[in-house]
Order: C-alpha cells, then structure tokens, then sequence
C-alpha cells in the first residue's frame, strides 16, 4: 500500500508517528509521512519520506503573541490563538495538504489534520483512517471525559463525549465548510465527527489499555492498542538523537538525575520554571537533567547538580534516571513508564490534567497542575515519588508496558482496514 500519515503540532505529534511509519514500512508499504516543514531532519534522519505541511508550529509559539497566550496557562486561549495562527496561512497549508493526499492511496489522520485531510480524503475518494494519542473521545457509559470526571454514571458518562465534540466543532466548523465549498462539497449540517463517524473508519487510540481499559460499549472500529515507539536501533544515527560527550560524562559523574524537560509544549512564564530550578538546587541534593525544548530560558542557574540540553534521547537517558517531570504528553509518559520512572506531572492544558489524574489515580507519581506549582509543591512531590510504594507500582506497570506491543496491533489493525 502507498499510505500517508498526516499530522501537525509539536514533535509530540509527531515522533509517535515515526514509529507508526517505520512499522508500516517493515512491512513492505510505502510511507509518507507529512508534518510541519521543521520537522525535515527528524523524519528524514529516519530513512522515511517526508512531505512538509506549511508552516512551522515552534515559530507559532515563540512567537510575541504565542508567548502571551501560553503566559495565561488557559487551553482555551491557546486553541483559540493555534486555530487563529493556522487560519493565517491556511492558503499554503491547504495547498501543501492537498499535495500530501494527492501522492497517497490511503491515510491515516489524527485530531489536529482531520477536519482538512478527510475533506480532501472525500473529494478524491481516498479511504482514511484516524489515530489519537490521547485518553478517548469516543462516547462509553463506562467512564465520563477526562475533563468532566467529578461525576461517573452511565447517562452522564455519554453526555460528557457530546460536550466535547460540539465543543471541536466550534472551533473548526466554519473553516471545514469554507474549505469544503473551495472543494465542491455541500456544506456540513451536523457535526463533522458525527459525519465522520457514520462512516466507520478505522478509529485507533495509541494508548495502553494498562491505563485505559478499552470500553465493552464501543463499536468494532474503535481500538486501544497500546503506546507506539521507536526501538533503539531505529534510532542510530539520527543527529538529532545522539547523546553529547558533555551529557554522558555528567550522567556518570554522580547518582542518578531527576529528568525534568516539557519538549514543545511551550512554557510562557519560563521565570517560574528557573526559580523552582534555583529552590531545587539550592534545598536539595537532586542532581537535575533539564531539557528546554521549544521554551527560551534566560538565566539558568550554572550549578553542578544541573545539566542542561535541548533534547535528549529518553530512550538512552531515561535508564540513567531515577524519575520525571514533565508535562504530561502521553509520548514521554509512556517512555518514563517503560523505563520504570515514577512521574511528576506539571499539566497545561489540552489532555495533560486527564494523563495526571490517571497516575495520580494508579499511585504511578504526582499531578501538580500550573497553576498551583510551587518550589514547596515541587519539592514534596520529588519526596514522594521515591517512596517503595510508588516505585513498586511504577515497575509493576513499566513491564506490562514492555509486555504489549501496540505498535504490532496498530499495524495490523491498519492492513486489516485498508486490505479489505
């Protein structure tokens, strides 16, 4: 099969979908994998074919406008300002998007590049799948939305799944049917999950049913698999990948570091995160690897106990670690989980706080949300996240995680959809 897979975000968005596109190929298909044009060299440094979607989601948030949203810590705000920073180029990002599908037979989408990929999926008559790396959004009585669980019974349970959806397509309704009427489609009436859903596609979460059980209630072509990642030995000799001389001899120079690092999620008041740094390091003995990711810092504190990098390797630096702070992207979660790290969960927004409520729930670390972090808080969490019960409940559930193989289910459940 010739399949593409179209995603947009931050490299959390993306990296999942590395392993997904290796997986594919080793089984023969051709894979293209389409994402923001920064994300070139990592894709390519893959040996994967690469098709680059306008934009560039790290200037977006670096930006003077995206700093100020991400300084209000507000999910809705940040949606409000992506969707508003999309709409601005969505001339070239339209056109890059139709160039994508247009070399493809088959696709497979996420949340963020549904609403324009399955539009173009219909002008062209391309079957498509969709694939989320984050708690389920399909309705169950089972269990209430992450972001609604004050209450839990059946009829509730449902509601909370239409608030959400009527909520997405607020935000992406009068784009989908501007860019369905540039297409020659008829103008969407309902809801484009509800349109969508009614045609069945291929519905895949990435995530281990150890965390999230898949509902009894769900219909057949919704799946849980399990966590997808890149093995090691796909990993060698990606430049962006290797471990520096200065990160190894560090690691070896003293006990095992705390990881702390929020990848691309964009931290706005980074004066906040280099205090708790200087509180760290000035009240404990913590030795601490910090990765900035996408956030600019200025004034990290120089200390022995401190290491600093833009991006590391967790799958080469992860064993070298006795626990993690982070933000909470279910990407990291899993590599920390797999690599027996007992978590600290600094949420922002979108699924974060859901990721934080459930390890706080099976005892696997500590959910600070942003809004309430403190040195103090920060610092008790680091205590209590190295007590015997936590690190025994983390290993107990870091070898269930080594156990599954989503990445084995994902691929077959795609060549069982596409093939027939």
């Amino acid at each position: 099969m010739n399949i593409g897979i179209f995603t947009y975000g931050t490299r959390g968005d993306v990296q999942p979908y590395i392993a997904l596109a290796l997986g594919l190929a080793a089984r023969g298909h051709r894979v293209t994998l389409a994402a923001p044009q920064n994300f070139k060299q990592l894709v390519e440094g893959f040996g994967l074919t690469f098709h680059a979607l306008y934009g560039d989601a790290e200037e977006m948030m670096n930006s003077p406008e995206g700093h100020d949203v991400l300084k209000t810590e507000n999910t809705i705000k940040l949606m409000k300002y992506f969707f508003k920073a999309l709409n601005q180029i969505k001339v070239l990002l339209r056109k890059s998007y139709i160039e994508g599908v247009s070399k493809v037979d088959v696709i497979i989408a996420n949340a963020a590049t549904l609403p324009i990929v399955s539009t173009i999926a219909e002008i062209q008559h391309k079957k498509f799948a969709i694939s989320y790396f984050m708690p389920p959004v399909v309705p169950t009585t089972e269990f209430p939305l992450a972001d609604f669980d004050c209450l839990n019974f059946p009829w509730y349970n449902k509601f909370t799944y239409t608030l959400a959806h009527a909520f997405f397509w607020k935000f992406v309704k009068a784009e989908t049917n501007e860019f369905r009427q540039e297409l020659g489609l008829p103008v969407l009436q309902e809801n484009i999950i509800t349109y969508i859903g009614k045609q069945k596609p291929l519905d895949l979460y990435c995530i281990s049913p150890t965390l999230i059980p898949q509902p009894k209630d769900w219909e057949q072509n919704h799946k849980i698999t399990g966590f997808l990642h890149v093995a090691n030995d796909k990993r060698q000799g990606n430049p962006m990948d290797e471990m520096p001389v200065e990160l190894a001899t560090w690691l070896g120079n003293g006990e095992k570091p705390v990881y702390m690092g929020f990848g691309s999620n964009g931290i706005g008041n980074t004066e906040k995160f280099v205090q708790l740094l200087n509180e760290i390091l000035a009240n404990t003995n913590e030795r601490i690897l910090f990765c900035t990711g996408w956030s600019v810092f200025n004034n990290l504190p120089m200390h022995k106990n401190l290491h600093v990098a833009k991006y590391v390797n967790h799958e080469v630096v992860f064993p070298k670690c006795k626990a993690g702070i982070f933000h909470g992207g279910a990407g990291t979660l899993a590599a920390m989980l797999r690599n027996n790290l007992p978590v600290i969960i600094i949420s922002f927004y979108t699924d974060q706080p859901a990721w934080g409520k459930i390890i706080e729930r099976k005892r696997l670390g500590v959910h600070i949300p942003i809004k309430r972090l403190t040195p103090s808080k920060l610092i008790a969490a680091l205590q209590a996240v190295q007590t015997e019960d936590i690190k025994k409940n983390v290993a107990a559930i870091g070898q269930q995680l080594r156990d599954e193989n989503g990445l084995e289910m994902a691929v077959e459940e795609i060549e069982r959809y596409f093939e027939t």
